[in-house]
């Protein structure tokens, strides 16, 4: 196959591992770029192909300070969560909200991954024809509103399963009414901080349709910071009341 396409992934976890895959299957060379390689090629300004970052989001620091800002522009962040609320302004960076489950030997799409900035279009287009389902996204208010549908489906699909100790069917079958609350106030408190304005009813639908399959996940406490302990940082700042989500984080 000929290459139509040259990307850097920056970590090779499972969501990089499973984006390389599908550039690959596009007909892109993909070089991995490791703690202990392709950093010279990473940090070479003369070379314009696009950086998708894949570590996780403890990590991501760290490789934004690696990365002059006059390569800002290259980068594609895939990272979970409310990335501002750790690490300010981005700059000129294309953002990637995955849509795919990927633990071990389970892969599964569950919908259309969202990409927008300037990489937007062809790491879409390229994830598409590799296998895994992907879209651009052109206007900056519909990213906002589709990243904050996507910041609540992390931060619910996550922490309480952990506190409850409980999978993701049980969950929904048990605490119902803390689920609803938990969606109403956080889209409140997200679309505060952003601007916009996202409805509790469409997150729940989307989060209710995505994981049809996925009723046996069980939860965990990481990168709270950026996904329910951003939640209560917006509620706190914006004078909105985030009573299930302060409770959880307790």
């Amino acid at each position: 196959m000929d290459r139509v396409g040259r990307a850097l992934m920056i970590g090779m976890g499972e969501v990089g591992r499973r984006l390389a895959d599908a550039l690959t299957v596009a007909g892109w060379d993909v070089l991995p770029v490791t703690r202990q390689q392709g950093w010279d090629t990473a940090l070479d300004e003369s070379d314009t192909a696009p950086r998708l970052v894949a570590v996780r989001e403890e990590d991501l620091q760290a490789v934004l300070d690696r990365i002059p800002e006059t390569l800002r522009p290259r980068l594609l962040l895939v990272q979970n969560g409310f990335l501002e609320a750790v690490h300010g302004s981005l700059g000129p960076v294309s953002r990637g909200l995955i849509y795919f489950t990927s633990k071990s030997g389970f892969f599964r799409v569950l919908c259309a991954s969202l990409f927008h900035g300037a990489l937007a279009a062809p790491i879409a287009a390229a994830l598409e024809t590799g296998g895994i389902r992907a879209r651009p996204i052109e206007d900056g208010e519909e990213y906002l509103r589709a990243m904050i549908v996507k910041g609540i489906w992390n931060a619910v699909v996550g922490l309480p399963l952990a506190v409850h100790d409980v999978d993701l069917s049980t969950y929904l079958d048990t605490f119902r009414d803390e689920f609803e609350a938990l969606i109403d106030e956080s889209a409140r408190a997200a679309g505060a901080e952003y601007g916009v304005s996202v409805s509790a009813a469409v997150v729940e639908r989307k989060i209710l349709e995505t994981t049809a399959d996925l009723g046996w996940v069980k939860g965990g406490r990481k990168s709270l910071a950026w996904r329910n302990g951003a939640i209560a940082q917006f509620g706190r700042r914006h004078g909105v009341p985030t009573p299930v989500t302060d409770r959880l984080l307790r």
